[in-house]
């Protein structure tokens, strides 16, 4: 039987045990893994095993996943599993392996660097795939409800929130908290705009219409709000417990007009 630790730590104690839950997004001087750009115009391409046909539209954002440099020219991909429904439709094919695109040249005529999207402040995203001794960051921006990660995680569901890549919302009514792609979400909406107030901790998203299942501020006609607060604790979740430690999952926790939601952000494996 599966038991667990909880042990609720404040940012200093996390940072006292070398667990770093959250870290501040420096600007990317050139494109490099983790950093942001737009593309430039439509990419048809394929997934990294030649299964499925993948389209990126113009102006659409995209998080760099890799990047390698070939005779002195740069290729990048990116993983289109991060990216709103339509486009990683063709993901969901039982015939798709692999979830990252193909090395795409980064020409200036394709690719636009830019900042970090201001509509994903709310988790360390250029942070994601970081590795320390047996650490692993997994900033990927998935929020589940409830405070601390569940000792049997992987065998359960829950709700689940997350903004894409390209900027929308998705909300997941029972989703697995291990999957390879994210299905047809039970609603989304499109961010319009967001602001991160200096050291608010708040990401402020605005949207033309609601999800009835979050806590939606209608400021007028055609305007509501949702705002993620970042908090200054998180959670250490040890399984299967603190006699017979084989993997130690951190979690950071956000706020949702009073109500916990946590990421995922770090996994180390010990056995």
């Amino acid at each position: 039987m599966k038991s667990v630790t909880k042990i609720k730590l404040t940012t200093g104690a996390l940072l006292f045990l070398g667990v770093t839950l959250f870290q501040a997004q420096p600007a990317q001087a050139k494109i490099s893994k983790n950093s942001f750009v737009v593309t430039k115009q439509t990419i048809k391409t394929t997934n990294s095993k030649k299964q499925v046909k993948i389209t990126i539209p113009k102006n659409t954002p995209l998080q760099v996943g890799g990047v390698k440099t070939i005779a002195g020219k740069k290729y990048v991909y990116t993983d289109v599993e991060r990216l709103s429904y339509n486009l990683r439709k063709p993901l969901l094919s039982s015939k798709a392996t692999s979830t990252i695109s193909r090395w795409l040249p980064a020409t200036k005529a394709t690719f636009k660097q830019i900042e970090k999207p201001v509509y994903l402040d709310y988790y360390a995203a250029q942070s994601d795939g970081k590795r320390s001794l047996k650490k692993v960051k997994t900033e990927t921006g998935n929020l589940w409800k409830g405070y601390i990660v569940p000792a049997d995680y992987a065998s359960q569901t829950n709700t689940r929130i997350r903004v894409t890549t390209d900027g929308y919302l998705e909300y997941y009514e029972n989703s697995p908290y291990i999957f390879k792609v994210s299905p047809q979400p039970t609603t989304s909406v499109k961010v319009q705009s967001a602001t991160h107030p200096t050291s608010s901790g708040k990401t402020i998203l605005n949207f033309k219409t609601d999800v009835a299942q979050l806590p939606f501020v209608k400021l007028s006609q055609n305007h509501y709000q949702l705002t993620i607060q970042g908090t200054s604790y998180g959670n250490v979740t040890v399984i299967p417990n603190d006699e017979d430690v084989q993997k130690v999952l951190t979690s950071w926790v956000s706020r949702i007009n009073k109500e916990d939601w946590f990421e995922i952000n770090s996994v180390s494996n010990f056995k």
